[in-house]
């Protein structure tokens, strides 16, 4: 392709940077139209446009996360948060705990599902031991994240970053005479990395971690207790013809009436000397303790589709967090319902530092939302609606979803026999695991259904479509044209301080945009770059592996981060007075480790 081709795909990815980065549109949405929008450029072949979903990594990155699923269905989550229950001490002996059991999962599974089933271990146990969870899910994130480092399926970028040099390797193997990497290769930069990670936020880092707590108490605003809910004034009520007023003096201090729903359908404050009426519907912030004592003495209803439930113990009561993948973000209590039919009934809703205005029915839900359920059916068809909606069930406030703890060993088994074949090289990774996620659904722990519900399809849809924009990059000769650039500039220097500004370039992308996405763009230019100054790929793609997987500057750049936001109560802000420090830790580590491996 000529010059005006490579001006088109440079015009283009930044395109597609900034409107990532903006984070108006589904990631995967917008690397489709990309794709296509190259496809009719001519600057993407059409029969090529779609061999990205066919590519080994994204079928191993799809085949990890049912992995993932297929472990945490089978009571791990609870045979973990009993283990460090009986453990723990003091705070910062928790703080260790949980990051040390965050890196060694995430080596072993995907990160981001080790993540999330460590969160509502270490909320269950903040809110029991009444410590800050703020204090502990910044820190249990970024673990997450640096164990993803160690091995080859730990995390997108490392998976991409094998299969993209076995590719090179099956090009030009008769002159090189190589193999890819292999499962342990990571863990020669990614081990320091994450140990020293871990160590520097258990010593010193975690004092960067901003702790925020209510005026004038020692109580932090990380506290999932109360709760917006919207009772009904019954017919028979005791309230009706009464008094504002008297019903704010019996609520007591715990609970709060924040307004009545006016006939337009806002929520609007009502003075004291008002008085109720029969069927209003009222707004209050309420601990979930408390439902039941307020509904009996006060003549309130919740839902009116719970009303032919008269008995007590028909009901039960659990709390889930609305993930960064869930189905319910950008939506309303209609689409709720329509999912759920009568399995679940929403009672109420927790969100961090927001004021909310309107009715939950008008009310569009948000990660990291904790909704307030209601569970009528099966603890199975309960636990189907919540994986379904995407929704994580918080640990052990008095009920979580019931898994099948009989089947732990098992699947423990399978798994630890299938890595066991990758490991000594017996067969290729994805037959290891194709076979390990039909195992697990003979054995029962994944259905049919779940098994594609379970695959996260915007990651592996943008995978997809990523994977042929890459190579555009090559094909129109814009990552030689740039590598010849890079390689005149630092032909007279160390090949350290290349690696290095590989290295920051791929972590100050990987803040902004996906993981995955920053990988499948560095690493045909960081080859290139190899090749224009015959250097080994090996350290080039090394550098690109730990770049790509070092976003802790921002909650946009990892699902983990994402996820603890709202519980943790962070701001935007809050990420880099930890991620600054733990990334130059991370480039004064791995660059001398990669220097002396792969050299």
């Amino acid at each position: 392709m000529n010059m005006s081709d490579q001006i088109l795909v440079s015009l283009i990815l930044l395109g597609l940077l900034v409107i990532l980065v903006w984070g108006r549109w589904r990631y995967d949405g917008v690397t489709l139209v990309t794709l296509a929008l190259m496809v009719l450029l001519d600057l993407i072949p059409a029969k090529e446009a779609f061999v990205g979903f066919g590519h080994p990594a994204v079928v191993t990155v799809a085949l990890v996360l049912l992995i993932s699923k297929g472990l945490e269905k089978t009571g791990f989550i609870s045979m973990i948060g009993d283990f460090i229950r009986q453990k723990i001490s003091g705070e910062s002996q928790f703080l260790i705990i949980i990051m040390v059991t965050a890196g060694f999962l995430s080596s072993f599974m995907n990160n981001i599902g080790a993540m999330a089933m460590l969160l509502p271990i270490t909320i269950g146990i903040s809110q029991k031991m009444q410590w800050n969870p703020s204090k502990f899910l910044m820190p249990l994130a970024f673990a997450s994240i640096l164990g993803g480092m160690n091995t080859k399926i730990g995390t997108p970028p490392n998976i991409i970053i094998s299969e993209f040099r076995d590719e090179v390797i099956g090009q030009e193997g008769e002159i090189i005479g190589q193999e890819g990497f292999n499962f342990f290769d990571f863990a020669f930069a990614g081990f320091p990395v994450s140990f020293l990670g871990i160590v520097f936020i258990a010593l010193v880092g975690w004092r960067f971690v901003k702790l925020r707590e209510t005026p004038g108490e020692k109580r932090p605003l990380v506290d999932i207790k109360d709760y917006l809910m919207e009772m009904t004034v019954n017919q028979d009520s005791n309230l009706v013809g009464k008094r504002i007023h008297e019903l704010t003096r019996k609520l007591g201090p715990d609970n709060v009436l924040m307004g009545v729903v006016s006939e337009k359908g806002r929520i609007r404050k009502p003075h004291n000397f008002e008085t109720f009426e029969s069927m209003q519907i009222l707004v209050l912030k309420v601990s979930p303790d408390d439902v039941a004592g307020i509904q009996a003495e006060f003549g309130l209803s919740i839902d009116p589709d719970l009303e032919d439930i008269s008995r007590e113990s028909e009901l039960g009561e659990i709390e889930a967090m609305i993930t960064p993948r869930s189905r319910l973000r950008g939506r309303k209590v209609n689409y709720f319902k329509r999912v759920v039919g009568g399995d679940l009934s929403l009672l109420g809703l927790w969100r961090q530092g927001t004021k909310l205005r309107r009715r939950l029915s008008r009310e569009i839900f948000k990660t990291g939302d904790v909704l307030l359920l209601s569970t009528i059916g099966s603890d199975e068809r309960v636990s189907e609606k919540l994986e379904l909606l995407g929704l994580m069930p918080l640990w052990k406030r008095e009920l979580d979803v019931i898994r099948d703890s009989s089947k732990v060993f098992l699947a423990l088994a399978i798994f630890i026999f299938c890595l066991s074949l990758v490991i000594t090289g017996v067969v290729d990774i994805i037959v290891a695991f194709l076979l390990c996620v039909l195992a697990f659904a003979a054995s029962r722990l994944l259905t049919g259904q779940g098994i594609y519900r379970h695959i996260e399809w915007p990651v592996v849809v943008m995978l997809g479509a990523m994977i042929p924009i890459g190579g555009a990059l090559t094909s129109s000769g814009l990552t030689l044209t740039v590598a010849e650039f890079l390689s005149d500039r630092f032909s007279n220097a160390d090949v350290m301080w290349l690696l290095l500004v590989i290295l920051v370039f791929t972590m100050f992308i990987s803040d902004l945009i996906n993981n995955a996405a920053t990988a499948v763009i560095m690493a045909p230019l960081s080859v290139s770059v190899a090749n224009e100054l015959n250097q080994p790929i090996e350290p080039f793609l090394m550098v690109v592996a730990v770049g790509a997987s070092c976003a802790f500057l921002s909650p946009i750049g990892h699902q983990c981060n994402t996820l603890v936001m709202g519980p943790g109560n962070y701001r935007f802000g809050d990420y880099w007075r930890l991620g600054l420090p733990l990334e130059i830790l991370i480039i004064v580590v791995s660059l001398p480790v990669i220097m002396i491996t792969w050299f």
